[in-house]
């Protein structure tokens, strides 16, 4: 895992030299183990790089690599590199590292612009061919690495971060007003091709950008299944759990300790029950713990540790004076806010995994591929039963839905994700008073960028439509919070040959007996703890952003109702001050939106007033 830079000029003027290694520094904790800068075409192309180890750790693994004609940067983990590698030797290619990077470019040389359909892992990488100046970009299929980028008439910027791009040139660190409202509406953010930072933006998930003079050409080259197959449960299952412990296996290859991100929940610990197959030796697990908090899910953990035989460490999270500390330092590596306070304990649990490993691998993505947001989704899976008449099937199910969760949750969530975009603007305005709190810029924000889905079933469409919108937002911070310690996190529910089959299943398949995520509890059955498999309850990162919100009114309106944030004329104070006050005497819970509207605040001191570290008094 790394971080890359890159620069290239559309005509004669050089690159900066100094500057661009300067700017580089500012993701040196993605990559801690080396610093390299390669200069070529007379100094009008830049590519830069700094190396966080993990498989083949000698210098022959540092970048940018030459291979060839080619000059490679790249961040990620091509899998599946051995296999790939096993294949290039047939066709009589040679090798001088035993690095993923090198059998990366020479499958690009191989099979060109398809080589991206044959990698199994994460990636953004740019590969530079000195011959003709080209230059092939591309992100992986789901999102899981980030690449931005910024061009004009007369250069293409790119990079890991958007630091590096507004470091090397501070005129481009300006707000995109767009991305902000949309964020501060409705949550949106690592899912928009749209950044904070006006006229840079993200390439998206499963996309490839080729540079070719001065033109860039963006295309998708991954789109799920549209079919759904004809599969008994039983074969499906044995499917899933090949699949799957295989997808382990291969995120287990590493020079490096690799540890797990462990809650209480069924995902977590499906990883370790498959890594436990094969890996016996000694094994570090990270949970966050909110000792007395209801939803702690340390206690759960740890019996999973002790079934396991695995090396517990419990990361405690108190509500102390740290946890603004803590979300400023968060919006520095996301460059943007977030709607899920679970960044919170997340940055504390790397911040603990950092001194035992280098790797981690973590539980996400399950919950966007399997139905695990079993509320959100069950209003989906019975509209599916409705539309196809499948009335019997429609009453069996909704009474153990029904017996299991709130019907009117249900419900709610089922139209929340079926209101057109109009009209939640209304209930925005009108039921939750929070739009009147947007004025000037913020006012005139467009609406969320459409997602794609062509599968026969309505119900996998839903799935595929969180699986390319929230599900890359936290994609954004998983890597954000992860390489801010220089951590390389791994997702196995991210594997794209266990996504594509499961997009082709049934919707019977994934919600069950009441319950979702049903393949997954019965192809691992015979691996999962009993107090696992029998748990239907959803655990997550529990955090204290309500007491934090209720106890620290004072800070609160120091930060959002200060004279430098009225001045930006952004948030209407007398709106602003209604919704404080509601939460405040508690007629109504405007945690969220106001935490969305901290982070907005936080962001813009540190990226546009430039005061990027703060100090804070946060009562107990």
């Amino acid at each position: 895992m790394c971080g890359i830079f890159g620069y290239i000029s559309f005509s004669q003027i050089k690159v900066d030299k100094e500057k661009f290694n300067k700017a580089l520094t500012t993701i040196i904790h993605r990559g801690p183990d080396s610093q390299n800068s390669l200069f070529l075409n007379n100094d009008t192309v830049a590519l830069g790089h700094v190396r966080l180890a993990i498989i083949d750790l000698s210098e022959s693994g540092n970048q940018p690599m030459a291979v060839g004609k080619y000059q490679i940067i790249f961040n990620g983990e091509i899998f599946n590199y051995i296999e790939l590698r096993e294949e290039l030797l047939l066709k009589g290619y040679v090798f001088n590292s035993n690095s993923d990077t090198e059998v990366l470019v020479n499958a690009y040389d191989c099979w060109g612009e398809d080589c991206v359909s044959k990698f199994n892992g994460m990636w953004a990488f740019a590969i530079f061919n000195t011959f003709d100046r080209s230059l092939f970009c591309s992100r992986d299929r789901f999102g899981v690495k980030p690449f931005n980028y910024y061009i004009d008439d007369n250069r293409f910027i790119f990079g890991s971060e958007v630091k590096p791009i507004i470091n090397y040139d501070s005129s481009l660190r300006k707000p995109n007003f767009n991305s902000i409202g949309l964020f501060c509406r409705e949550g949106l953010c690592g899912e928009l091709s749209e950044t904070w930072f006006d006229k840079i933006f993200r390439l998206k998930p499963g996309h490839n950008l080729i540079l070719e003079g001065k033109k860039a050409r963006i295309y998708r080259y991954y789109n799920y299944p549209e079919k759904i197959i004809n599969i008994p449960f039983d074969d499906a299952k044995e499917k899933f759990s090949f699949l799957f412990n295989d997808a382990v296996k291969l995120r287990m290859r590493s020079d490096v300790p690799v540890g797990t991100t462990l809650s209480g929940g069924l995902d977590s610990t499906s990883i370790v029950s498959a890594l436990r197959q094969f890996h016996k030796g000694e094994h570090f697990t990270f949970t966050a713990h909110f000792p007395g908090m209801e939803g702690d899910e340390y206690a759960q953990a740890d019996r999973t540790n002790k079934y396991f035989n695995l090396s517990g460490t419990p990361v405690v999270r108190e509500f102390d004076n740290k946890l603004l500390w803590a979300l400023n330092k968060a919006i520095l590596h996301l460059e943007s806010g977030h709607f899920s306070p679970a960044i919170l304990p997340l940055w504390r649990i790397h911040g603990e995994a950092k001194k035992k490993v280098k790797v981690v691998l973590e539980g996400q993505g399950a919950d966007e591929l399997l139905g695990g947001y079993i509320q959100h989704v069950a209003g989906a899976f019975l509209f599916e039963k409705i539309i196809k008449f499948q009335w019997i099937s429609f009453i069996r199910n909704a009474k153990k839905l029904f017996n299991n969760y709130s019907v009117k949750t249900i419900f709610i969530f089922f139209f929340r994700l079926s209101l057109p975009a109009w009209l939640r603007t209304i209930v925005r305005r009108y039921f939750l008073r929070t739009e009147q709190v947007l004025i000037g810029e913020l006012k005139k924000v467009k609406h969320r960028e459409k997602t794609s889905s062509n599968s026969e079933s309505y119900f996998t469409r839903v799935l595929q439509h969180s699986h390319q919108g929230i599900l890359v937002s936290l994609l954004h911070y998983g890597d954000a919070i992860s390489m801010a310690f220089g951590i390389e996190s791994r997702l196995p529910f991210m594997d794209y040959r266990l996504v594509d089959f499961v997009m082709t299943l049934p919707a019977d398949y994934l919600v069950a007996e009441g319950k979702g995520k049903y393949i997954q509890r019965e192809s691992l059955r015979n691996i999962l703890p009993a107090f696992i498999y029998e748990d239907i309850q959803k655990l997550g990162f529990v955090t204290p952003i309500n007491d934090f919100f209720s106890q620290n009114r004072e800070l609160v309106e120091s930060l959002l109702l200060s004279e430098k944030s009225l001045k930006r004329e952004i948030f209407d104070e007398k709106e602003l001050r209604k919704i404080i006050n509601s939460n405040y005497n508690k007629s109504l819970n405007r945690s969220s939106f106001l935490f969305r509207l901290l982070c907005v605040e936080l962001w813009f001191k540190m990226f546009i007033d430039d005061e990027l570290y703060l100090s804070f008094e946060v009562k107990k």
